[in-house]
């Protein structure tokens, strides 16, 4: 699977850019959409398959479940920083606490 702008895989597909738009919005062809700002910049999925190869569903489905399992491993890291994170706060909390505790009322500064 390769990433191209629509740019070119209207070259590589050798359509014009509308007709790449079409087959866009009809789903003949993915794509993926990346933020840039307030705009997304949209990348073509482009199988490196000879033209009029179809891919099996079951490649299709390993794929996916490939990307499932790369995603719940992603979100494993991400839940344990966060944790860390929250741990690190509370402690930070605790030591406000009790510096706040050990202050001076403000009017006994005078």
């Amino acid at each position: 699977m390769r990433l191209l702008t629509k740019a070119e895989a209207c070259r590589e597909l050798a359509v014009s850019l509308s007709t790449l738009d079409r087959r866009i919005a009809s789903g003949e062809v993915r794509t993926k959409r990346e933020p840039r700002g307030r705009r997304h910049r949209v990348y073509v999925m482009l199988n490196d398959d000879p033209p009029g190869a179809i891919e099996s569903p079951q490649s299709e489905l390993a794929v996916d479940r490939e990307r499932i399992q790369s995603l719940e491993a992603q979100v494993e890291l991400l839940q344990g920083q966060l944790e860390q994170e929250r741990q690190g706060n509370a402690e930070l909390v605790n030591r406000l606490t009790e510096a706040h505790g050990r202050r001076r009322p403000w009017w006994r500064f005078w």
